[in-house]
């Protein structure tokens, strides 16, 4: 059952969580067909549970929209899986690259052209959008950086970011699109930014190496967050436990984060290793903070940013100083946010 919800969740945008324990009350899925669709991954027939209670009915054998093919319910579990991923790859599954399509528009968008984008039975702001954007998907052989291009290209894209003053009007059925919404970094990208900019938070011997080629960590040029394993710091910036799916984030802060940013180990280890090295490398204030700011934020700091810089971290910089700089730069809104 488990592995029918997350299939339909993450490949048909679908929920059927409340129907694998009654006919659920928000679509029009029943409780047999989410054991059905169950049965394709399960290697004996299903007892249909009511709330937890057995039924004594068993469910078929059934693909959860089957218009996209009949699965043989007398065939081996494998066998089973095979037809499944035939059936939902097939040009002719509208509702796959439909969803893919709306996933990637939201991770660079803040927001999908339908939302939640594990609704998809929902209204979406721009029907002709989805569909020409999923039609041209399928031309390009379904290749994800042709769709990202075609998105990132467009005027569309390029429009100015807007804000959002409340977190509910992302979901509003009233929403309508003016441009990417502002949002904040992810955990794994603002801990690639500080690593990147500044310095490096993982070490080597933090990437999981066994899920990942050998010759990975020789490509990179500071170990990626999205390749070490969870920890505190990951963790209290957002990222999900990889055992549950998670396909959206909160862009909202909370009070466990400011702690983290503030007293977590990893972070402040990171700044102080980071301010060592900057020290030895700019010995003079004002190179180092203009280096600081061409990295962080791409620009040369203005005449009072220099002057309330140089000021943290003296006339001869100090590694306290240069670390207090860090801290204060990546907390700010510039650094954080997505325009």
């Amino acid at each position: 059952m488990q592995a029918a919800q997350n299939v339909s969740q993450v490949l048909l945008g679908l929920n059927l969580k409340c129907a694998s324990c009654h006919d659920s009350f928000i679509s029009d899925w029943k409780l047999a067909d989410a054991y059905a669709f169950a049965n394709i991954f399960a290697d004996t027939t299903l007892e249909i549970n009511r709330c937890d209670k057995p039924t004594g009915k068993l469910a078929g054998t059934k693909i959860i929209f089957e218009k996209l093919g009949t699965i043989n319910g007398k065939a081996t579990t494998n066998e089973r899986l095979n037809e499944l991923a035939n059936f939902l790859v097939q040009p002719k599954d509208g509702r796959l690259y439909r969803t893919v399509v709306n996933r990637i528009w939201a991770q660079v968008m803040g927001r999908g052209i339908i939302e939640p984008v594990d609704v998809m039975d929902n209204q979406p702001w721009s029907q002709d959008l989805l569909d020409w954007l999923a039609a041209d998907f399928a031309t390009n052989g379904y290749d994800i950086k042709k769709l990202m291009f075609t998105i990132l290209t467009s005027k569309t894209y390029q429009l100015p970011s807007v804000g959002l003053k409340e977190a509910e009007l992302i979901t509003a059925p009233t929403f309508v699109f003016q441009g990417m919404v502002r949002r904040r970094l992810t955990a794994e990208q603002f801990a690639d930014a500080v690593s990147l900019a500044f310095s490096p938070i993982y070490v080597d011997t933090c990437i999981v190496e066994k899920q990942f080629p050998k010759q990975l960590k020789k490509e990179m040029p500071f170990p990626r967050a999205s390749l070490v394993k969870n920890d505190p710091f990951l963790t209290a910036l957002g990222r999900p436990n990889r055992e549950t799916v998670s396909t959206s984030r909160s862009s909202q802060a909370n009070l466990l984060q400011a702690l983290e940013l503030t007293n977590g180990e990893k972070f402040n280890d990171a700044l102080k290793r980071g301010a060592q090295a900057w020290k030895a490398t700019y010995p003079t204030s004002d190179v180092l903070v203009k280096n600081l700011y061409w990295k962080a934020l791409g620009r040369e700091p203005k005449p009072s940013e220099l002057a309330i810089a140089q000021k943290i971290i003296g006339k001869n910089p100090t590694t306290e100083g240069i670390q207090d700089l860090v801290w204060a730069i990546s907390l700010h809104p510039e650094f954080q946010l997505i325009y």
